[in-house]
């Protein structure tokens, strides 16, 4: 039996927690506010999934010391509140730990992904590893089946990671391209955004989202050779899988997101009937700021950033990006 603590007590917060406590771990979850882990401590449910229970062993506090008390550390907060979080471990942290990063995105300020920002800020960190892939909260929540990968540059910490989440209903591979992995859990939110404009906007549709989410696929392949990573990370788990899901189901924010502006509602509009933190909206200043800097060109995230932060209409977006001059699919 491992410690270990959850940071975050959002819907993936939990369902993290809930299964690291079904493979007979003894795991405690860091909420931001304390009224958040009573209300979780009292219920034994996820507060975000109607029907999802949470295992009465698990402890939910506000107390960010737990953190001195287990082996392993597992980031869920949002990418925004990462180097913020990691600083505030960093201040107590007592001896080295073995981090797990389970959130998704980039830092728009920076640019720099989960793994440097938590080597940045905290000094005592024994390893690092990303656990990334088609993980739906709504989904791991209720023990519905799924495929993940444990990324570490050490891969016998991968492997190591890999038998503390792997069960009957999660199977993890491994993985030792730690920043392909996080360029496409920031990337594909982006897509997502896409695909769910093309669900609701009357002059789009499959075949629209079809060809952006191809053409938004190979964008990202050109942001990850220029970056020196594994194009094969694009195309596995972390990437098309992640992807895949992202874009097309119903319990994606980031899909849902992009339906709302494609039903007209403005970004801060859409941001707030969505009601949960829309990862795709950190990530494309992020990857923006990459294409403007290595000059790649690429004309679907420059559209999604157009529409969320340069207030271009989707009509200008589609224009722009279907009207270019013709060219080789390449």
């Amino acid at each position: 039996m491992k410690k270990i603590a959850v940071l975050g007590a959002g819907s993936f917060g939990c369902a993290i927690a809930n299964t690291l406590s079904k493979n007979d771990n003894e795991v405690t979850i860091w909420a931001h506010q304390q009224e958040e882990a009573d209300l979780i401590n009292k219920t034994h449910e996820n507060p975000f999934i109607k029907g999802a229970k949470i295992n009465p062993s698990i402890f939910v506090t506000s107390d960010l010391n737990i953190v001195n008390e287990v082996e392993y550390i597992v980031y869920v907060v949002p990418s925004f509140a990462l180097r913020e979080t990691s600083k505030k471990i960093n201040d107590i942290l007592k001896e080295e730990k073995k981090f797990v990063i389970c959130t998704k995105g980039l830092e728009s300020s920076t640019m720099k992904s989960g793994y440097d920002i938590v080597l940045e800020e905290i000094q005592k960190v024994k390893d690092i590893a990303i656990l990334s892939g088609p993980t739906h909260a709504e989904e791991m929540a209720f023990d519905k089946y799924t495929a993940i990968v444990s990324t570490a540059k050490k891969e016998e910490y991968a492997k190591e990671i890999q038998k503390l989440f792997n069960n009957e209903f999660l199977r993890v591979y491994t993985n030792t391209d730690v920043g392909g992995v996080e360029l496409m859990g920031a990337a594909k939110n982006v897509l997502a955004i896409a695909a769910g404009i093309c669900d609701s906007h009357p002059e789009l549709g499959d075949n629209a989202k079809a060809a952006l989410l191809t053409r938004g696929l190979r964008e990202i392949t050109i942001i990850a050779k220029s970056q020196g990573h594994n194009v094969n990370t694009i195309y596995g788990l972390t990437g098309m899988g992640d992807l895949i899901v992202t874009a097309t189901s119903v319990h994606s924010r980031n899909r849902k997101f992009g339906e709302l502006l494609g039903q007209g509602l403005t970004p801060q509009e859409a941001q707030e009937k969505v009601g949960m933190v829309v990862e795709g909206v950190y990530s494309v200043k992020a990857l923006q700021q990459l294409n403007e800097e290595t000059k790649n060109n690429l004309p679907i995230i420059e559209g999604i950033h157009g529409l969320l932060f340069e207030n271009k209409s989707i009509k200008e977006s589609i224009v722009a990006a279907f009207n270019r001059e013709m060219k080789n699919e390449d």
